[in-house]
């Protein structure tokens, strides 16, 4: 049978039966089978997806390491296994000091697994199930590698470059220039050195951070120079300065002048900072003071007070003019001479420098002593004879201080003190040899200006009769029959102390203290007077009270220092006793002063040398 029946139909036109259509029911068998496959496959893919809950899919592999099927704790311990090489180096920072190395260890260098294994874990778990099946599918046709990551501590990393290189730092070293005993010592400034340690930490960071950094990173620190702030220059400058300045100094006043050399202008010379900070020659003002004391002896002037004139009665009649002094200002003249230093420095010419000279006025001017001098009367005076000998240096020792003191004019205040009236006690000045008591006896001529106490005691009389405020006062050790019972005053300086004697003027004017002297044969007085304006005081003295009174006897003593039968009295006999003098001055009915001297006087036996 053929396989196509052909129909002739009329007209000879074969006709073609009609064949039973099946494509119908074998596209709907095809599809209903792809349905069928189609459902087979998805539930086995979705089936594997399933099957890699919480584990790396397969074909995922990172830095090489094949993390298929690994859950998170698994994967991240065979990557740190793998990987543990990355935290192993050290990186070297080259310095113009040296190298500097740094383990990577120190900064935390690593590979990340964390976030590899989190980006494994990731990887093909997109879109649906069925879409993750897929891609599942694909991938473990064909694997997908992750790449290696890098972690670090870069906050450490620098840190620890700027650690290491801060010690390499050089700060910069200013010139200087000082002086050394009179030399002029300079000194080379030096420059610094810096190092960019921020700069260094960036490329460090950047080289390192690399997955393919080799084992060991090499980087230039860079450095710079810091220049000085002070270079040579300026101590070259304050040099040439200072020696401009150093040469001699010509101080003038009036018609003398005095040279200072240059040798002693060099001392005086100093290096300071100025307001800039750059050092400069200044001048120590204190040290031209020091270098001033000649001058000021060849200036100095002492003031000479005004004094009275007198009527033969005793009363004052006239005034005759002081003048004043003058002393060198050692201050002003010091700076008067640094500042034309200073000037010199700078270029200026060389001048003299005038001396600074301050006025110095008398104690009593010329205007007061008009002013008071005819109203002065004698307020107290007292005279005290004495033998002239050898004990007293023919009496010079009691008229020598009587001649200074002379004069002397006290203001309102002013105190009176025995030793700073007649200043030193020498033979250039007209003081010898004298007396005094030393111990259990007397030294006839043993000390410089002995027996000048006949002048200290009468001027204390005087000025005790005067209604003074009185100071110091002691008495000798024994009675001493030319001095009033219970008022004598001795004074007298050794190593063991001084005793002086002492007053003070307490009235409202000045005071004048004058001197007489005379001298006839063997015998001679002094007195004192103390003229001032009355001011209603009255004065009483009380008389000596004694009181314990004890013999002296004197007694004779064979000695071979004189000729046979010669006598010599080398002590005198005082009696010891006990004495009470009281003195009580008032003004306006009231008692301003009172006062009681006790005296005890040693006993005192007499002893005569007579030659064997």
């Amino acid at each position: 049978m053929t396989a196509l029946d052909e129909v002739f139909a009329p007209g000879d036109q074969p006709l073609v039966a009609p064949r039973r259509r099946m494509w119908p029911r074998v596209l709907a068998a095809f599809v209903v089978g792809f349905v069928v496959c189609l459902g087979v496959a998805a539930g086995a893919l979705v089936a594997w997806d399933a099957g890699y809950q919480g584990r790396v899919l397969a074909g995922v592999q990172a830095a090489g390491v094949d993390l298929s099927g690994l859950d998170r704790a698994a994967a991240t311990d065979a990557l740190q296994t793998a990987l543990d090489g990355y935290g192993e180096g050290r990186l070297v920072l080259n310095t113009t000091s040296g190298r500097l190395i740094i383990p990577y260890a120190s900064f935390s260098r690593r590979a990340d697994v964390d976030t590899m294994v989190a980006e494994a874990l990731a990887t093909g778990r997109r879109g649906t199930p069925f879409e993750r099946a897929v891609e599942e599918v694909r991938q473990a046709l064909a694997p997908v590698s992750i790449e290696p990551r890098i972690m670090l501590d870069a906050s450490a990393l620098s840190r620890t470059i700027d650690e290491l290189v801060a010690p390499l730092a050089r700060a910069p070293v200013d010139s200087g220039i000082r002086m050394d005993h009179g030399n002029i010592i300079t000194s080379a400034a030096l420059p610094g050195r810096a190092f960019d340690g921020a700069a260094a930490a960036a490329s460090a960071i950047e080289l390192v951070a690399r997955i393919d950094a080799p084992a060991e990173v090499t980087v230039d620190v860079p450095a710079r120079d810091v220049p000085a702030t002070l270079g040579d220059d300026v101590a070259l400058a304050a040099k040439a300065a200072a020696e401009r300045m150093i040469g001699n100094v010509v101080v003038s006043y009036g018609k003398h002048d005095w040279t200072l050399k240059a040798k002693t202008v060099r001392g005086w010379i100093r290096f300071e900072p100025g307001a800039d900070g750059r050092p400069q020659p200044t001048v120590n003002v204190a040290a031209i003071q020091k270098s001033l004391k000649n001058i000021d002896k060849a200036v100095r002037r002492d003031p000479v007070s005004a004094s009275y004139l007198k009527s033969r009665s005793g009363r004052i009649v006239g005034v005759i003019a002081g003048s004043n002094g003058r002393r060198l200002d050692p201050g002003a003249t010091a700076a008067a001479i640094a500042a034309a230093l200073t000037a010199r420095g700078q270029g200026a010419p060389v001048a003299p420098v005038e001396a600074a000279v301050a006025k110095v006025a008398p104690k009593l001017t010329t205007a007061e002593a008009l002013k008071h001098g005819p109203q002065m009367v004698q307020l107290g005076v007292w005279k005290t004879y004495f033998p002239i000998s050898d004990r007293n240096f023919w009496g010079a020792n009691i008229w020598r201080p009587a001649e200074i003191i002379d004069g002397t004019v006290l203001m309102p205040g002013q105190r009176f003190e025995w030793w700073s009236a007649i200043g030193p006690v020498s033979s250039a000045r007209g003081f010898g040899p004298g007396g005094f008591i030393a111990g259990d006896h007397t030294e006839p001529t043993g000390a410089l200006g002995g027996g000048m106490c006949s002048s200290s005691t009468t001027l204390f009389n005087a000025a005790l009769r005067a209604g003074l405020q009185m100071g110091s006062r002691i008495n000798h050790r024994y009675y001493i029959d030319r001095y009033p019972l219970g008022l004598d005053a001795t004074v007298s300086k050794s190593r063991g102390g001084s005793q002086t004697m002492s007053f003070t003027n307490d009235m409202a004017n000045p005071i004048v203290i004058r001197s007489f002297r005379y001298r006839t044969g063997g015998r001679g007085w002094v007195r004192y007077e103390i003229w001032g304006i009355p001011d209603g005081r009255t004065v009483s003295l009380s008389r000596p009270a004694v009181s314990n009174v004890r013999r002296a006897t004197t007694r004779t003593v064979l000695v071979s220092s004189l000729p046979h039968g010669a006598r010599e009295q080398v002590e005198y006999p005082a009696n010891g006793m006990d004495v009470a003098v009281t003195r009580v001055v008032r003004k306006g009915g009231r008692v301003i002063h009172r006062e009681t001297y006790h005296t005890r006087y040693a006993l005192w036996n007499g002893i005569i040398h007579v030659g064997r």
